[in-house]
């Protein structure tokens, strides 16, 4: 039987193209890369793989993870070159140092709003932890999501639509009684014909609890941005880009 994520994978790199500036801001920080080893990356929600792969074209070991089984089917259709340096699983980043033994990676990458879909301050801190017990020494750790801080408790608003030449997409957002955010997501055809929706709920993480989690871990964090080009992060930005390392 076919379900909904199918419907939505025609159309998800259109929506979530591989971003020239993200992957020069990964590239940077892999600048003095040793020869003589594998650089190793987890990619943790790795969605349809055009993140991991693209690094891998580059001469990293990649492996991407993501607990939607139908985006991890797509990544692995797609993986087809001779001796490729990404393998895809469907995992729970929850319990991603189970998979893996400690110091596996050197970096490691969770983008796209994925730290938000945890369910708790707890739940972040314990994947912060499990990061910190899987990179190496210096390694690092990468992570973008929507900005927090710009969303008002007890409001409700919208995130800046995307418009690629056959859909459109919207996302609004409520908050909820509970401290959550009932992020609304809606895919339509430029005629108007529904391609896909969900609600999800999403942890409102922000910039100080982020903060304050990453030195629990601990990992060490450097200054927030608002984007890949690594401009300071202001209450009005849509995005929160981050980086810490294990010292």
């Amino acid at each position: 039987m076919k379900n909904r994520y199918e419907d939505l994978l025609e159309y998800y790199d259109e929506l979530f193209p591989v971003e020239k500036k993200r992957m020069e801001f990964i590239e940077f920080l892999t600048k003095n890369l040793d020869p003589s080893r594998p650089f190793r990356v987890l990619d943790i929600g790795c969605a349809t793989g055009t993140t991991a792969l693209y690094l891998a074209r580059q001469g990293m070991d990649l492996v991407g993870i993501d607990v939607n089984e139908t985006m991890i089917q797509s990544a692995n259709r797609r993986n087809r070159e001779p001796k490729s340096n990404a393998r895809f699983f469907c995992m729970d980043m929850r319990a991603c140092r189970s998979y893996f033994p400690a110091a596996s990676f050197d970096m490691i990458l969770c983008l796209g709003n994925s730290l938000a879909c945890l369910n708790s301050k707890g739940e972040i801190d314990s994947l912060f932890r499990q990061v910190r017990e899987l990179l190496v020494q210096d390694g690092v750790f990468v992570f973008e999501l929507l900005n927090y801080d710009r969303i008002v408790v007890g409001k409700s608003g919208e995130i800046p639509p995307k418009e690629t030449v056959r859909v459109n997409l919207t996302q609004r957002y409520n908050t909820i009684p509970d401290g959550h955010i009932r992020l609304s997501t809606a895919v339509l055809s430029l005629n108007g014909y529904p391609v896909f929706s969900e609600d999800t709920l999403l942890y409102p993480v922000g910039s100080r609890e982020l903060s304050s989690l990453l030195r629990n871990a601990p990992l060490s964090g450097e200054p927030f941005y608002r984007d890949f080009d690594k401009n300071p992060l202001s209450r009005e930005a849509v995005t929160l880009v981050g980086t810490a390392r294990k010292d």
